[in-house]
């Protein structure tokens, strides 16, 4: 009987909490795969919240001087809003001519004609949403 007083003794002393050895691992593992998830989340959010690029059309045109005005001729590519366009020559900007087929409130299309106030042929045209020049 005294083996086993001294046995249930030796156990009564002992406790799990005493060897905290591994505690600062199970820890600092713990804050490392915490901070890790942290880091995706930010960066995540960073690149998901910003919006994508406008996308600038893709346009083939012909520019053709005709007396003391410039035809540009759609060739081919997709349709532009004229109002989203500027026009210039040399950096200043150049009108629609009230007789071309294609005024500023509609899409200039395959085929179609725009006659502008120059007679200079070196002109520019931007994409004002793209902020892209197309010629």
């Amino acid at each position: 009987m005294a083996a086993t007083k001294r046995y249930r003794h030796n156990i009564s002393n002992r406790s799990l909490f005493k060897n905290e050895r591994a505690v600062s691992d199970v820890v600092g593992s713990i804050m490392m795969v915490t901070i890790t998830v942290i880091m995706a989340t930010v960066v995540a959010t960073a690149i998901f919240s910003m919006k994508p690029p406008v996308d600038v059309p893709h346009v083939s045109i012909e520019i053709t001087e005709n007396g003391s005005h410039v035809d540009l001729i759609h060739m081919g590519g997709e349709p532009l809003d004229t109002s989203k366009l500027n026009f210039m020559v040399e950096g200043v900007p150049v009108n629609i001519n009230t007789s071309s087929p294609i005024n500023i409130t509609e899409d200039w299309t395959i085929g179609t004609t725009i006659i502008l106030d120059t007679n200079n042929t070196i002109v520019k045209i931007v994409h004002r949403p793209s902020k892209e020049l197309l010629t």
